[in-house]
């Protein structure tokens, strides 16, 4: 554990633990979080980085690389934290996590050693698997002194997605907070059983799910809306001082739906992500390497793309793009 500490320190009320350390105001402190050994005996550290301001306010934890492959999120909390060294924080705390799945980061796989989708084994336990052991952990010493969550995904297989903020039907503070982070789209969505955002819903606190861009690679265009999105809600919860750019307005879909291959060849799209799209236009091409063209895939109703498969080939089933519909 590394720590600084700042002097003559206001009276606070409110106590910030993570990790079973009390985090006092006006402190930086970078704690570890221990899962887990390696089969070397190498002991796998977890960082997670507590900035407290002086002042009372909110706590928010962002994170990353719940899967380890999905490394936009990673450097979204990275400039975060950059951030925070020009301009720290007035009220409040900021929780940051950028690698959760720091096994499955080591290997740039999703899952962890095992096999396991960590995002399926919340809330987790003490003695079962590894993921389940270290969504324990995540429950047991971090997520309690949070009063947000802002997690950060992307695509996988493939898939590349356009940037959007989802949370769950219900959560009406979790769509103040969205608006609050002004994405190009909120999307209205199912919790999954097992998941994070099924836990936190199920415990009544705010969580937001950044998805955006593809696993294994940066894109640009996903960092720059992350990061301005999770600025935009530090200052909107009077954690972050100083302007604010104008909200351009998100556009809000209430649901979604997968169009998927009906044949297999060389996948040729013709749309870009993020498009509106009417019924009945032609999304892409699905051809044969002999020069025979076997199937146009329509847009079976008026909506937005949100999702894109960049997969060169496709098989039949395969999930092409996620559509979503106000």
């Amino acid at each position: 554990m590394s720590r600084t500490r700042k002097v003559d320190q206001p009276e606070v009320c409110k106590l910030v633990r993570v990790l079973g350390e009390s985090v006092k105001p006006g402190e930086h402190v970078t704690l570890d979080m221990q899962v887990a050994k390696l089969y070397t005996r190498t002991s796998v550290e977890i960082p997670v980085v507590v900035h407290r301001a002086k002042l009372d306010g909110p706590s928010v934890l962002i994170m990353a690389a719940v899967h380890g492959d999905e490394v936009c999120g990673i450097e979204i909390v990275r400039r975060i934290l950059v951030e925070l060294q020009h301009r720290p924080l007035q009220h409040g705390t900021l929780i940051a996590i950028p690698v959760l799945n720091v096994f499955g980061f080591l290997a740039m796989q999703r899952e962890l050693p095992d096999g396991r989708d960590l995002n399926r084994y919340f809330p987790g336990s003490a003695k079962g698997s590894l993921a389940s052991r270290l969504a324990h952990m995540l429950v047991r010493e971090v997520l309690p002194a949070a009063d947000v969550v802002i997690d950060l995904h992307a695509g996988g297989a493939q898939r590349m997605n356009y940037p959007q903020l989802r949370y769950t039907k219900g959560d009406e503070r979790a769509l103040e907070l969205a608006r609050m982070f002004d994405p190009p789209v909120i999307l209205r969505s199912n919790t999954i059983a097992g998941s994070l955002r099924h836990y936190m819903f199920s415990n009544n606190k705010p969580y937001l799910i950044y998805e955006s861009g593809a696993s294994k690679q940066f894109d640009d265009h996903t960092i720059q809306e992350g990061t301005r999105g999770v600025t935009r809600v530090l200052e909107g919860l009077n954690m972050l001082g100083g302007p604010k750019d104008a909200p351009r307005g998100a556009a809000e879909l209430m649901r979604s739906k997968w169009v998927r291959a009906n044949y297999s060849g060389l996948l040729e799209i013709t749309i870009p992500n993020g498009a509106y799209v009417s019924k009945g236009i032609i999304l892409c091409h699905i051809n044969d390497p002999y020069g025979t063209s076997l199937h146009h895939v329509r847009a079976p109703f008026d909506g937005r793309i949100l999702c894109v498969n960049t997969s060169p080939v496709v098989n039949q089933g395969d999930a092409l793009f996620h559509i979503g519909r106000e």
